[in-house]
């Protein structure tokens, strides 16, 4: 008898299952994203190098306060990815001549040269017409010290061009592969 209600009470609970399927007593399932864009920036603590009256051939090395002791400036990579930063720079424009920047000095050319990521000797060519490698995967947060040597044309023309003569050094971050 207790057979034949367990088999009776089963076919029912069959039964009513294929007419009511069951609820499912799980939570919707949900996927929670998160992301954020990749930044690309950098910061230079000295934006400007005022250097004064120069002679013929002379050279003179980054000074945040005029004394040419060879300082440094740095850049910081602000962003949130690792970064390259590469270099380029200009001609002197201002008073009769222009001073053209050249891999070596000469008449009326001068020569800028970089030393990336604190390294002690001057060998990363400032060009104008590409730009060059300082550092290479600066870490987001990382900081790179640099610094430059300018060396003066080997001749002047014209005694009155002692006008102040402006040039241009850029620095451009790019994201490291």
């Amino acid at each position: 008898m207790k057979r034949r209600l367990l088999a009776v009470m089963l076919v029912a609970v069959i039964v009513v299952s294929l007419l009511f399927p069951m609820v499912a007593l799980a939570a919707d399932p949900t996927v929670t994203i998160t992301v954020s864009a990749k930044v690309i920036a950098i910061t230079n603590t000295q934006d400007t190098w005022t250097i004064g009256a120069v002679d013929v051939d002379e050279v003179v090395y980054f000074s945040v306060d005029n004394t040419q002791d060879d300082d440094y400036s740095q850049i910081e990579n602000t962003g949130n990815v690792a970064v390259d930063v590469e270099i380029q720079g200009t001609d002197f424009e201002g008073g009769d001549y222009d001073w053209t920047l050249a891999a070596a000095a000469g008449d009326q050319q001068y020569s800028l040269y970089t030393n990336g990521d604190g390294d002690v000797t001057y060998d990363i060519e400032v060009k104008s017409s590409v730009y060059n490698d300082i550092t290479t995967n600066l870490a987001a947060d990382g900081i790179a010290d640099w610094s430059l040597k300018l060396t003066c044309p080997t001749a002047f023309n014209g005694a009155d061009d002692g006008e102040n003569k402006t040039a241009t050094v850029t620095l451009v971050a790019s994201e490291h592969v």
